[in-house]
């Protein structure tokens, strides 16, 4: 039974490497109203098919009737949708920070190794930091480290497995006859 509470959806859609896939995909959301709050894309682990996720927060029938008209695509092979407890999640984070306030601090050593981050660049100027957690990991390194003055900050979109056993397009192709 569908309820009427916002709740934030990750959506997986395999579909072949097509030219303007990601823009009919994109198209199924603004129609319907619903915010891209996080996008990625990238290829899946079976050959040829590629993965769209794509996080938004909404009831769950405005999410379920987007799913449902992105399979009639073509070029999408399969779409599943899941509520955050049912993906395990990561994002990758990069912060450029002043060098010199980094190192004035004496406390970056701390911050790093509390945060799980690694500096992956750095000169007189600037040190580019690292992080890949969740949401909130990345926002509060992003805190602790907007102290020292954040330069330049950019979060990559999140990508997703399951928390199923088998890979959810595997089991699906099996279950047509024409698992890879």
């Amino acid at each position: 039974m569908m309820d009427n509470t916002v709740r934030r959806y990750t959506v997986v859609i395999y579909s072949e490497n097509q030219i303007g896939v990601l823009t009919q995909v994109a198209n199924v959301f603004t129609r319907r109203s619903l915010n891209i709050w996080s996008l990625s894309a990238g290829a899946s682990a079976i050959e040829g098919v590629h993965i769209i996720t794509i996080v938004t927060d909404a009831v769950e029938k405005r999410v379920l009737e987007s799913v449902k008209q992105l399979e009639k695509r073509v070029d999408v092979m399969k779409v599943f949708y899941y509520t955050e407890d049912q993906v395990v999640y990561r994002e990758l984070a990069l912060y450029k920070v002043p060098t010199g306030k980094i190192l004035e601090s004496g406390n970056i050593e701390d911050i790093l190794q509390r945060y799980n981050a690694k500096i992956i660049e750095i000169n007189s100027t600037f040190a580019v930091i690292s992080k890949v957690g969740t949401t909130d990991e990345t926002q509060n390194l992003y805190d602790d480290l907007n102290k020292f003055g954040v330069m330049q900050f950019q979060r990559a979109g999140r990508i997703v497995v399951s928390r199923e056993r088998q890979e959810p397009l595997r089991e699906f192709l099996r279950e047509r006859g024409t698992g890879k």
